[in-house]
This record gives C-alpha cells, sequence and structure tokens, in this order.
C-alpha cells in the first residue's frame, strides 16, 4: 500500500525529438489526435505527446511489457488509467516540464514552478494550519499585505501541490472549497528541481 512502489518520472518537452513526436502521435487514437489537433500553440501538443509518452513507458518498464501495448483512456471522473491493466498513474505539467507518477494503487501528482503569487490566495485557498506553516507564525490581516520572501513562496507551493496531488489522487479535481481540506502530508511525497516543486500523493 501507499508508494511503496511508486515509480516517478519526467521530461522536457523540448527534448522530444520529432520522430519521438511522430511515433507516441501515431499510437494515439483518433479522438486523442484531434484534440491534440485542436491546440493552437506546438508547446501544448507537446505537453500532451509527452505526458502520453510517459506514462506508456514508464507503465511498460514497470510491468516489463512493449509500451505500444499499453491502451490508456478516461474514467467518469476524468481520472486517467491503463486499460487492461492492474496499475495506476498520474501525469502533470508546468511549462516545459511535464511529469508522470505511477504506483499499484492510486496515485496523484502536481508539479508548479516557484513564483511570485499574492498572500491573498493563501488566505482563500488554505487552512489556518497551512498559512501558519507558510508564514511561519499564526498569521494576522498585515501579514497579507507584503510580499512573500523566498522560503514563504517555497513553502506556498509544497501546500498547494500537495493538494492538487491529493484532488487528484481522488479523482475530485479542483474544489471551490480548498480552504476547508486538510491533507494528510504522510502521504506526500516532495520532489524539489531547480525551481520547480513537485507533491506525489499515494
Amino acid at each position: 500500500m501507499g508508494c511503496e512502489f511508486m515509480i516517478y518520472t519526467k521530461v522536457n518537452i523540448n527534448n522530444i525529438t520529432k520522430e519521438e513526436y511522430e511515433k507516441w502521435y501515431s499510437l494515439m487514437g483518433d479522438e486523442k489526435k484531434l484534440r491534440i489537433d485542436k491546440y493552437r500553440f506546438t508547446d501544448d501538443q507537446k505537453r500532451s505527446i509527452a505526458g502520453e509518452m510517459l506514462a506508456k513507458t514508464t507503465i511498460g518498464k514497470y510491468l516489463d511489457i512493449p509500451a505500444e501495448q499499453i491502451k490508456l483512456a478516461q474514467g467518469k471522473s476524468g481520472k486517467p488509467y491503463a486499460v487492461n491493466f492492474n496499475i495506476e498513474f498520474n501525469i502533470s505539467h508546468c511549462e516545459e516540464i511535464v511529469v508522470c507518477a505511477i504506483n499499484n494503487t492510486p496515485v496523484g501528482i502536481d508539479i508548479e514552478r516557484i513564483r511570485p503569487i499574492s498572500p491573498e490566495v493563501a488566505k482563500k485557498f488554505f487552512t489556518i494550519a497551512e498559512q501558519k506553516y507558510i508564514l511561519g507564525k499564526t498569521p494576522c490581516a498585515e501579514d497579507y499585505d507584503t510580499e512573500f520572501n523566498d522560503v514563504q513562496l517555497k513553502r506556498f507551493f509544497e501546500c498547494w501541490t500537495a493538494k492538487e496531488a491529493y484532488l487528484k489522487y481522488t479523482g475530485e479535481g479542483l474544489t471551490d472549497n480548498l480552504s476547508a481540506l486538510e491533507i494528510d502530508n504522510t502521504h506526500i511525497t516532495k520532489i524539489i528541481e531547480n525551481d520547480y516543486i513537485i507533491s506525489i500523493y499515494c
């Protein structure tokens, strides 16, 4: 149970070759191809291709079968799954980075780049305990009138990615009631790479 068998992989879309793009595009179903073709920007197309490529190659390696034999689909809630295989996976992307986590039990992953953000967002979407963690103290009104420092920004995105990863784990997606959502951090695997924070919930 949990993250005992979890595998995490990532790819930079700028490193995907034309040959890789064309190969994985050709393996997609007509519906997915149509969706990708409708994207206005090339990077959006690459992100979608990269997610499919990562999921199939990682699952294939884990199960020791050709990635081309793996078919992906979406459940009623929109959560993806591998058809006919007892394996769970989830994908996330931020800018040029696409990440994937697979596990033998449900898993959710989220990635965000650490960047300036208004403290008001924390006030609106986080529990008091999370706000205390982000600020490093009990919050007061004045705390939301000043910019976050570097440590606070890092903590903000730790909390944000943890919530998103949990909601993707459950298949619920974003909700309007994030400020009431308590995350069990014992289920969170946190990865910090350069300016990116990745949270995996399983």
